[in-house]
């Protein structure tokens, strides 16, 4: 595939200091891209490597993925938002799957949900059916379905009910942007979770792609443990209070 060809999906993962775990999300993800083309569906990488220690640079550099179709963003935002905002601007993909770099995904996410969006249409923000937590502690659990029986919105008060990784046109990216949390600073923090109801709010849609898991690595110190230690919560948002950051669907 030449790099000016036109790409259905960018692959947008962002790196920090995973090590040499993001040379086991590079192979479950290579994965992924692989199942997919065998379906006629083009795709590209985007790294955005935000900070990233010498250890990560190098596992990324030396994997065989390096040499295929591959942006990658050098940042310092240490911060999950703003860098993904930055891969985002620079992705070629009608649509863009966003990925953390050091979790797995079943083989056939990318293929899935590229043909369920076609299905829901470009209002839609796809999640994987399933997620299975592993690591610091194991479990597993259904993600929610938002035109289904167990949404709620006033449970978006509470609780967040999706992981970071979705798949949604590019076009939905760049009209609702993260936000920059910085919790140290601010007290804020979230960004997955306050990006999920800002999105809500401006009228997109979070439908899950059935028969796809992710596979979610839980740490001892994680951003999301990190947040709840200093007692962080989500920025101010307009799904319940007049608070605009996307733009709404006419």
């Amino acid at each position: 595939m030449n790099r000016n060809d036109p790409v259905d999906v960018s692959l947008l993962i962002t790196f920090h200091s995973e090590g040499v775990l993001a040379h086991a999300t590079l192979n479950s993800v290579e994965r992924c891209r692989k199942y997919a083309e065998t379906a006629g569906i083009t795709t590209e990488y985007v790294w955005v490597l935000d900070a990233v220690n010498d250890e990560t640079r190098e596992v990324l550099m030396t994997h065989p993925a390096a040499a295929g179709n591959v942006k990658i963003v050098e940042v310092a935002n240490c911060d999950a938002g703003p860098s993904r905002n930055a891969g985002i601007q620079v992705a070629r993909g009608t649509a863009v799957a966003i990925l953390d770099g050091d979790d797995y995904f079943s083989t056939n996410w990318i293929e899935r949900a590229w043909f369920f969006l076609k299905e829901y249409g470009d209002k839609a923000i796809l999640h994987p059916e399933f997620v299975v937590n592993f690591g610091a502690h194991s479990a597993y659990c259904w993600q929610v379905d938002q035109a289904g029986q167990y949404y709620e919105r006033d449970g978006l008060l509470v609780n967040n009910y999706w992981t970071s990784w979705t798949f949604a046109k590019r076009s939905l990216y760049l009209a609702c942007p993260y936000s920059v949390s910085r919790p140290l600073q601010t007290g804020f923090g979230y960004e997955d979770w306050h990006w999920n109801c800002e999105s809500i709010a401006a009228g997109y849609e979070h439908r899950l792609v059935w028969g796809t898991v992710g596979f979610y690595r839980r740490k001892k110190v994680s951003r999301v443990t990190a947040d709840t230690a200093l007692g962080a919560i989500i920025l101010p948002t307009n799904l319940f209070a007049n608070n605009a950051h996307c733009k709404e669907i006419p």
